[in-house]
């Protein structure tokens, strides 16, 4: 039996030796950063990092991660049906698969250690700080990180892992050269070490741990490895610590993270039109330049919010928002929603007939600052009258005030006032 230790009150840590893997990841290339969401939700990154000296074995471990991610949804739907990790994915040539980012860390093998827990927690935070300082720090997102190049020594510690119930920018490291039992269920260990379990009021933390369960050796959150694979392991031992239970903590069978399995899934339309622009939400999923159709589970709630392009402005939502502040919506049904954008500057045409003139305030011109207030006001001619407006102002009023949201024309017509006739002289 290997252990595994808790490493402070938010770190828990795995003893464990590697396991075999198969060549399956699709993508290509070794991207250092995040590709565009195509998985709607919060969702797990998978990401591949080496010391700076390290060979480089990004394919290798890709491949691993790939399929020690594939392992680990196939054995979570055996314990519970209706659920399983949301992983970020990407499209590929190839096709979708698992989005993996590749990151070179910045000091070589020599300063790098896990062969403790206390070395292990360290190079942790290292690691960790180093992947924030990059750009991996999505408050929508956790990591998966395998962590190649050093770790060789005496039952190391061979996975670490620590997060938040419900709130990204945790990290589930493992190393892959300290391990010597299967690597996807330490991966799934300290996955679920950066969700959040062991919850706080968990009834059966162990004696001095409270990062694990100690009720069953068959949990695949108990602090021994047997050395088995993950088939071997249960989610949660009589469901009554951390997953599906019926206690008021922290469940993490709820968790953001977790995707509804079974249950059609929900679309979100959003169109622009008027404009050029584009429609991003606040968690992972929208991110539109055009009409497009996402995805989402049941319940989901999401914010969006358009931002105009160079050379336009946004004006306003229509279908299922209304108002120029952000969209937010429950996704409860299909949804359909338009962002409405306008160009930056418009032209402003003011036409007369008859005699008299139209005074523009502040004034008009043919690249007008859309949105801006515009006063247009009717100065007849002497022995003329003012009758009404066409176009972009109606009514007899002197004064309009036009919507300048597009380009405008407005026509004053002004009438000859009709030539009184003196009075003839009695003889």
């Amino acid at each position: 039996m290997r252990r595994l230790l808790v490493v402070g009150a938010a770190f828990a840590a795995l003893w464990c030796a590697p396991g075999a893997f198969a060549s399956t990841w699709c993508g290509t290339g070794s991207a250092t950063v995040d590709r565009p969401d195509v998985v709607t939700g919060q969702q797990i990154h998978a990401i591949v990092a080496l010391p700076a000296d390290a060979p480089d074995t990004f394919v290798d471990d890709a491949n691993h991660l790939q399929t020690d991610v594939d392992s680990i949804n196939a054995w979570w739907v055996t314990q519970d049906a209706t659920r399983e990790p949301r992983w970020d994915v990407a499209t590929y040539p190839g096709g979708s698969c698992l989005d993996i980012s590749f990151v070179r860390l910045p000091d070589p093998t020599a300063t790098y250690s896990v062969a403790t827990s206390g070395q292990a927690s360290t190079t942790y935070q290292r690691v960790g700080g180093y992947l924030r300082s990059v750009g991996y720090s999505s408050s929508y997102k956790d990591y998966l990180v395998y962590v190649d190049g050093f770790g060789e020594a005496t039952d190391p510690v061979c996975g670490t892992g620590a997060g938040d119930f419900d709130v990204g920018g945790g990290f589930a490291m493992v190393w892959l050269r300290a391990c010597g039992v299967p690597t996807d269920a330490v991966a799934a260990h300290e996955v679920l070490h950066e969700l959040g379990a062991l919850p706080a009021g968990a009834p059966h933390p162990c004696p001095g741990d409270s990062g694990h369960p100690c009720d069953s050796p068959t949990d695949v959150l108990y602090p021994y490895a047997s050395g088995g694979p993950l088939t071997s392991y249960v989610l949660d031992f009589n469901h009554d610590d951390y997953y599906a239970h019926s206690g008021t903590w922290n469940d993490i069978q709820d968790s953001f993270f977790m995707h509804l399995l079974g249950v059609p899934s929900v679309p979100l339309n959003v169109a622009l039109s008027g404009g050029a622009g584009d429609v991003k939400s606040d968690v992972p999923g929208v991110d539109c330049t055009a009409a497009c159709t996402t995805q989402w589970d049941p319940q989901w709630h999401v914010d969006l919010t358009a931002s105009p392009s160079a050379r336009s402005r946004f004006l306003r939502w229509s279908g299922a928002c209304a108002g120029a502040g952000d969209c937010a919506l429950t996704l409860d049904a299909a949804k359909n929603v338009t962002a409405v954008f306008g160009p930056k500057f418009v032209p402003v045409r003011v036409r007369v007939s008859g005699k008299g003139a139209v005074a523009c305030a502040p004034r008009c011109s043919t690249s007008f600052l859309a949105g801006s207030a515009l006063r247009l006001t009717a100065h007849a001619a002497k022995g003329w009258k003012f009758t009404g407006w066409s176009g972009a102002c109606k009514g007899k009023a002197l004064v309009c005030r036009p919507v300048t949201d597009y380009a405008l024309s407005a026509h004053a017509t002004f009438k000859k006032l009709p030539v009184k006739k003196k009075p003839k002289k009695k003889r």
